[in-house]
């Protein structure tokens, strides 16, 4: 025996159901946004991408400058370190 149970004679929706479902203008939105290529609309077109690609930008400038200037206080210079022959 199979697990699945087909229906071959379903009932038809209700007419709420069905205008929930209608809205032609998200549709004909979401084609648009899905056929058009992502590199021929501009950057700041696609608000979420453009705004991850600044947060890292700006997450990445702040970690060079202020990154280095902590490493810059804890080197300690050559120059003081006395050696001593062996």
């Amino acid at each position: 025996m199979s697990k699945f149970k087909f229906n071959i004679d379903p009932k038809d929706p209700q007419e709420d159901q069905i205008t929930r479902h209608k809205n032609f203008g998200k549709v004909m939105q979401n084609y648009q946004r899905m056929t058009s290529p992502l590199y021929k609309k501009p950057l700041y077109r696609h608000r979420k991408l453009f705004l991850l690609i600044v947060l890292i930008l700006l997450v990445a400038w702040l970690v060079s400058e202020y990154g280095e200037d902590n490493v810059k206080q804890h080197i300690i210079p050559t120059d003081s370190i006395q050696r001593t022959n062996s």
